[in-house]
């Protein structure tokens, strides 16, 4: 199980981790440009807000957890009135692992944590799929979960990568993933919710996954 950081260990790795991506990437830092005041928690428990849309067929959520300085992104899936399941990337160990990771590929883990849905919701996208967008998330889901050895980088393996390869499976664009979660997934929403997004989409023609710098 993994261990859900205290906020002050959040803060001091937020801290620690925009200074390293601004002497890493100055004066292009992602970071430090993202680096904003995270939105007003929509929920506090994590399936309360997660009611489907329309009846029948299946779901993805994607969410942002407000924690520390970055959030973190992960997703819940499955069929109205069904056992909800949960899927992210996170990395194992304390704070010196997480800030370690801010420079090198760290050890991760695919393992849900329930302590998660703990944790306010700043934001999330809810997306209806059909049968066989759902076999291509399960699919997508299970691939990633037969790694054994995962690894967490801040700058080019995050939780925004994670779910960004569920997202790419159902057949949505991607944005950039070198971003805190607290603007990624709110992106991910206007990238394909917008007009051209939509069309892009019911077109099939998919982004492939942007750099990450």
């Amino acid at each position: 199980m993994v261990r859900v950081m205290k906020k002050r260990e959040w803060r001091q790795l937020g801290l620690l981790g925009l200074a390293l991506a601004a002497l890493m990437f100055s004066p292009m830092s992602a970071f430090a440009q993202q680096a904003v005041s995270p939105a007003q928690p929509q929920s506090s428990e994590g399936d309360k807000a997660a009611k489907p849309k329309s009846a029948g067929g299946y779901y993805i959520e994607f969410r942002v957890a407000q924690i520390g300085t970055y959030g973190h992104s992960y997703v819940v899936y499955g069929s109205p009135g069904g056992r909800a399941n949960y899927a992210d990337l996170h990395p194992m160990g304390g704070y010196v692992v997480m800030a370690l990771g801010h420079v090198l590929p760290v050890p991760a883990n695919t393992e849900w944590d329930p302590e998660v849905l703990k944790l306010p919701v700043s934001a999330r996208y809810r997306r209806s799929l059909d049968a066989h967008q759902y076999q291509r998330l399960v699919g997508a889901v299970h691939s990633a979960k037969l790694n054994k050895q995962p690894y967490w980088n801040a700058v080019t393996n995050n939780c925004n990568h994670f779910i960004g390869v569920l997202a790419q499976a159902i057949g949505l664009r991607v944005p950039g993933q070198f971003q805190v979660s607290y603007s990624f997934v709110p992106a991910l929403r206007e990238l394909n919710e917008s007009s051209h997004g939509r069309t892009s989409t019911r077109s099939g023609r998919n982004t492939s996954l942007s750099p990450s710098s």
